[in-house]
């Protein structure tokens, strides 16, 4: 969905007949507008904001993601997870697909990362979308970064392929941690959970969902 669709969604839903109309309901001047489509995308801050201001969000225009509370990835030397127990949040599509920029899909779970050795690219405490459909190394493309179960821990670390090789290599983005070579044979062992596609502070995300249970 281009800018213009969007626009034209929001003056839809608000019932609003020109852009001078949306662009008073959002408080911006008219050519912000105009500014936007030019550029080709909208400021997370005001996609955020008509988010709030539109109190009536649909389910037709939510995703239901699976949270498992309990939960952590380690980033680091591996930790175990016993509790599986989860809950149901339904996340806004816009929020989804706009400002954390992942795809519309339907098999999306949230988890915690727990460890360091992916930074800079995901932090101790941070909370991570992952895709489960890339649940496979065949499904995985090089340099993902994977969420997988190894006996009772759970680890993240980005998958770099060997083109023509029957091995891949665990990557932590921290120095301080080796890289681990390892057969394809051995990995498929594994349980795959899926692919990180996001990831965010929960300040953020937690006043765009709704728990459902």
């Amino acid at each position: 969905m281009d800018v213009k669709e969007i626009l034209d969604q929001w003056k839809s839903e608000q019932k609003l007949k020109t852009y001078k109309d949306l662009a008073i309901f959002l408080g911006v001047a008219p050519n912000t507008l105009d500014v936007w489509k030019q550029r080709g995308s909208i400021p997370p801050k005001n996609i955020l904001k008509y988010i709030q201001m539109h109190s009536s969000i649909k389910s037709t225009n939510t995703i239901s993601i699976r949270y498992f509370p309990d939960i952590y990835a380690s980033a680091g030397f591996g930790n175990t997870n016993e509790n599986e127990n989860f809950q149901i949040i339904n996340v806004d599509k816009t929020f989804l697909t706009e400002v954390l920029g992942v795809p519309y899909k339907t098999q999306y779970d949230m988890i915690k990362i727990n460890g360091d050795s992916m930074e800079p690219i995901l932090s101790n405490g941070d909370f991570i979308i992952v895709d489960r459909s890339k649940n496979s190394l065949g499904a995985i493309s090089n340099a993902d970064i994977v969420i997988f179960r190894k006996n009772d821990d759970l680890f993240c670390k980005k998958i770099k392929k060997e083109p023509f090789e029957d091995y891949i290599f665990l990557v932590s983005e921290n120095k301080k941690y080796e890289d681990k070579k390892v057969d394809n044979s051995e990995f498929e062992q594994c349980e795959i959970l899926g692919a990180v596609v996001s990831k965010m502070a929960i300040e953020t995300f937690k006043n765009f969902i709704e728990v459902v249970g």
